[in-house]
Formats: structure tokens, C-alpha cells, sequence
């Protein structure tokens, strides 16, 4: 939560005192059209490392919009082992990886608009969806000694059966594919809420930045297990900052 707020401020700050430094000037009589926009967004959160996911808005002249979001989602008590094999590392009992789908409609009100000759503008959002969740096995490669030739072998294995003593004398060597295990996918259907603020700054060419910031919670028809050893949760918060690039018209 801390690195958020951190983010949140060196980041969205700079957009306020452009907007600021615009509006020092003599102000000609402020946008009173509303413009459709699309725009291509990178997202950062609290249940994620930096790089938290990717979304797409499109916002309509009636101020509506609709949104997709594609995130990574993590338990907040995963951690790195401190054992290492050849310097490969893993997480601890991690058991599967949470990934969210969010197609989403929602609304948006100005709170601060943006002057005719530039600046920067605020709008408050708020948006609902179903969420597709997606829990996908985490892979974590092993060293084992089988037992019909009594030599040591290598195999990438679900944390799972990497747990349970399936593998004689096994060891974790280190973190397997990320694109391990698809197949074995489960789909868990859900329902998300999501409020926001909209810091955008219009460049050339009818080309614009915008932060969005703000809070979501996702409903699951099911516990999702990420950890192994934790009791499986179906319902997560998080706090999100997603940077976007776009073009009005």
C-alpha cells in the first residue's frame, strides 16, 4: 500500500502542475462538449508486482464508456523462498496464479473541466462487470531421484505434486513457466465494482495522458485458492493506478 500512494504521488502530481501552469494564463471560456476518446492503459496495483496488467477504454460522448482490464492478481502474503538452487528462485507455497478479465460499462462526471486552450481536467468514474477469473496452476521445476533407475531427474511439476511427496526425494529448483499449465486452466465466474478519478492532460493533436486512480472489488462464485496452507478467499480489494495513452475526437 505504501509503494502506491508513492506512485500515486510523484506520478500524478506532475499532471496537476501542468494543468496549474496552463491555467495561470487568461482562460477563454472552458469546453462545454464532451468528446469520445479511446485509449490504451498499463496498470499497476496492490495485488501485483509493478507491472500489473493492461486495460482498454473507450468513452462515448454521452459520458458513458465501457473498459477491459487483463490483471494479475496476488495474495498479499506471498513471498520469495529464501532457498535458492543455482540462484532460481520461487514462491513459497504458492499453488496457482489468479488472473482477471473485466469487461466493463460504466459512467463519468466532471468534477474539474479542461479550459479551451488546454490543461487538465478531472472526472469521477464509476464502473460495473462480471470478472472472468482465470486460476491457473503455478509451475515450479523439481529435481528428483526415480525410482526405476535410481538416478537423479528434472521435471516442471505443478507446486502442488511438488508438495505432496508424488516425487521420490524431490527438490524445488526454481520457478517453471509462466505458460505452463493453461490447459489445466479453471474458469471462476464473479461480479467487480469499480470507483474512480481521472487526472487527463490533452497533448498535440488531439492526443492525451490521463491517470486513472482508484479502488476495485471483485465478488468470485467461489473461494480462489492462491496459497497453499491459507484459507482460500472469494472476495479481493485492490487499489490501482492505470497510465493511459490515447486520442480523443
Amino acid at each position: 500500500m505504501p509503494r502506491f500512494f508513492f506512485l500515486w504521488v510523484i506520478l500524478v502530481v506532475p499532471f496537476l502542475m501542468m494543468g496549474q501552469r496552463k491555467s495561470a494564463t487568461p482562460q477563454k471560456k472552458e469546453t462545454q462538449t464532451q468528446s469520445s476518446s479511446w485509449g490504451f492503459g498499463v496498470n499497476t496495483n496492490t495485488n501485483s508486482g509493478i507491472l500489473g496488467g493492461f486495460s482498454f477504454l473507450k468513452t462515448f460522448k454521452n459520458r458513458s464508456f465501457v473498459n477491459l482490464d487483463l490483471t494479475n492478481t496476488k495474495d498479499y502474503r506471498e513471498f520469495d523462498s529464501p532457498y535458492s538452487y543455482n540462484g532460481k528462485s520461487f514462491v513459497e507455497g504458492k499453488l496457482n496464479y489468479l488472473i482477471n478479465f473485466r469487461p466493463e460499462y460504466g459512467r463519468q462526471w466532471s468534477l474539474l473541466k479542461q479550459a479551451s486552450d488546454g490543461g487538465t481536467s478531472l472526472n469521477g468514474r464509476i464502473a460495473t462487470g462480471p470478472t472472468i477469473g482465470i486460476q491457473k496452476p503455478y509451475y515450479v521445476d523439481i529435481v528428483y531421484t526415480d525410482v526405476s533407475s535410481g538416478r537423479s531427474a528434472s521435471k516442471s511439476v505443478p507446486m502442488a505434486r511438488a508438495l505432496d511427496n508424488t516425487y521420490n526425494k524431490s527438490i524445488i529448483s526454481g520457478e517453471g513457466s509462466i505458460f505452463s499449465g493453461f490447459s489445466e486452466a479453471k474458469f471462476i465466474p464473479g461480479w467487480h465494482l469499480k470507483t474512480a478519478l481521472e487526472f487527463k492532460f490533452e497533448t498535440l493533436k488531439q492526443n492525451y495522458l490521463a491517470v486513472e486512480t482508484g479502488f476495485i472489488v471483485d465478488f468470485f462464485s467461489q473461494p480462489v485458492e492462491i496459497l497453499n496452507q491459507t484459507t482460500p478467499r472469494s472476495v479481493y480489494t485492490t487499489g490501482y493506478v492505470t497510465f493511459f495513452f490515447g486520442k480523443s475526437k
